[in-house]
């Protein structure tokens, strides 16, 4: 038994100095952004926007009014200035309090009288401003000593009660920052939550859970945004102790787990957002205690240093948001990260998960993603990168472009196992999509809308640039293969098919999604020569995966 301790005991310092290697990689990244981020705040102490991180609103002068989500930037601050660690110019620096002071009051004085926020345009009321920058003031405030400035508590009572009246249906990892913020509020002395309605909201979501242990985004799992949703939890766990945050960022980190290919990469596209960023906070904390967690950590932060991996493709806004103050929250965690346990793309194997319209199998060190729910979007990943993509086809119709590449619900995928073959197979309808351009008589009517109806608009918006893009008279069926080798067999069908010229289509979505479209390596990858054939007024193809 002296020896199996011992054993154990060298086990878990070879864990801590792993992963006290991996801190210092990442912030041998991080350090060099501190700059960037905080160029992003305006540190006037006489400019009547001091604390802002909207640098389009305070420098620029490109837009009216700040966009609030943007407040979460205060959460780098914070969370840099107690790190003790090379080159950190944040670090105990008197300056950093007053920028995180100014930063509270002007959320404060930027709230609309609703008690809601603007993101996208005025008089909008959306519900992530209000969700994710109260959340971030609720965690700043708890953290300092000294009680918020009476605006500032004034501030966040109007807000927990406009996020208590407006629940977020659709987008759950908005919901998770919700819900978050109104926990950590009703936690902070002077502020009230009905704690009724919250609990009545808190199983809604918990609900809203998939078995398969993602949450719904637009449609289906994203895994940048259930990393997201895993950082609220923690937070909210924290708070509370809910054993069902817990064990729900349990099951959320083991699908994280089948969806990572070798090298901690991510088939961006599987995703029903498009995101190819993952926030390690959540997981990292999880990781103290769960091995599949501390797998999933290190390995999307590993490779850090490589110019493919996302930190260096992420823009200016989502990097200073989303993406940095997860990544500098983690920093002082990641160093008490349990030993990993085998991640599935290391022990071979392969999974279905219907609900989220998804088939995986790992193998020889390679993995293979099919998105059938994504009209059979599918990848092929060894350890030094992508070496397949196929985002199946588009043609121009009608003034706009048919695509079989959209997230939706129509979709139907079925899996049929004989023999030596596994057959995967998926059918739904083409959508039919243009690209929304931006006009100043768009503009203009937009705040005409807004000033009369406020976020009712919101719906409307949404259907517009995010969920329309059926209509057409045209299905797609795609059938994978998978015996010595794989296989993909395609059919487009309906009226008009075999006289619409369909090309293999790129790698960008033409769903709308605002943290998307960011340079991905494989778009590097030659363009594909495929083409469909005509066969009694359908189009048809097979291809060999190489």
């Amino acid at each position: 038994m002296a020896e199996q301790a011992t054993a154990d005991q060298m086990s878990m310092n070879q864990a801590t100095e792993q992963a006290t290697a991996l801190r210092d990689g990442l912030w041998s990244v991080l350090r060099l952004q501190v700059p960037r981020i905080l160029t992003q705040m305006e540190r006037d102490p006489d400019s009547p926007w001091t604390g802002c991180f909207d640098r389009d609103f305070w420098h620029y002068k490109m837009r009216d009014f700040s966009s609030m989500i943007l407040q979460q930037g205060l959460l780098v601050l914070d969370a840099a200035r107690g790190l003790d660690l090379p080159g950190n110019l944040l670090h105990n620096a008197p300056a950093v309090e007053a920028w995180i002071e100014g930063g509270l009051r002007f959320w404060a004085r930027a709230q609309r009288s609703s008690g809601g926020f603007d993101e996208y345009y005025p008089r909008e009321d959306g519900y992530p401003p209000a969700a994710f920058s109260l959340y971030a003031v609720c965690l700043l405030v708890r953290r300092r000593e000294a009680a918020p400035a009476p605006e500032v508590l004034a501030a966040m009572q109007r807000c927990a009660d406009w996020l208590v009246a407006h629940p977020e249906r659709k987008a759950l990892n908005q919901e998770a920052a919700g819900l978050s913020a109104l926990a950590l509020a009703a936690r902070i002395p002077g502020l009230r939550v009905d704690p009724d309605r919250l609990e009545q909201r808190l199983t809604e979501f918990f609900a809203a859970q998939s078995p398969e242990g993602w949450f719904p985004e637009y449609g289906g799992p994203d895994l940048g945004y259930l990393c997201v949703t895993i950082d609220c939890l923690w937070d909210y766990y924290t708070a509370t102790g809910d054993e069902r945050a817990f064990e729900s960022m349990r099951r959320a980190a083991r699908f994280i787990s089948w969806m990572l290919a070798p090298g901690g990469r991510v088939p961006v596209m599987v995703n029903s957002r498009n995101t190819d960023y993952l926030t390690p906070y959540g997981l990292a904390r999880l990781a103290a205690s769960d091995a599949v967690a501390s797998a999933v950590v290190r390995a999307m932060l590993e490779r850090v240093r490589e110019p493919d991996h996302y930190q260096h493709a992420t823009d200016d806004r989502y990097s200073c948001h989303y993406l940095q103050s997860s990544h500098f929250r983690a920093l002082a965690h990641l160093p008490e990260m349990t030993a990993p346990a085998p991640l599935p793309w290391e022990l071979s194997g392969e999974r279905v998960f219907p609900q989220a319209g998804i088939f995986v199998r790992h193998s020889d060190g390679e993995s293979l993603f099919f998105a059938g729910h994504k009209g059979g979007v599918t990848y092929r990943i060894h350890a030094d990168g992508v070496v397949y993509a196929d985002f199946g086809w588009r043609a121009r119709c009608r003034g706009k472009i048919a695509a079989t590449h959209w997230q939706g619900e129509q979709w139907r995928m079925e899996v049929e196992r004989r023999d030596q073959e596994t057959v995967v197979r998926t059918r739904g309808p083409v959508a039919v999509r243009g690209f929304f351009a931006s006009t100043p008589l768009r503009h203009a009517v937009l705040r005409l809308l807004s000033f009369c109806f406020g976020n009712r608009l919101i719906p409307f918006l949404k259907e517009k640039m995010i969920f329309r893009g059926h209509g057409s008279a045209l299905f797609f069926e795609r059938c994978l293969r998978l015996e010595n080798g794989y296989t993909l067999e395609d059919r487009i069908s309906g009226r008009q098919a075999a006289s619409l010229d369909w090309t293999a289509a790129p790698h960008a979505s033409l769903r709308h999604v605002a943290s998307a479209a960011r340079f991905c390596a494989e778009e590097l990858r030659p363009a594909s020569q495929r083409r469909l054939r005509p066969e009694s007024g359908e189009m048809h193809g097979a291809f060999e995966i190489k």
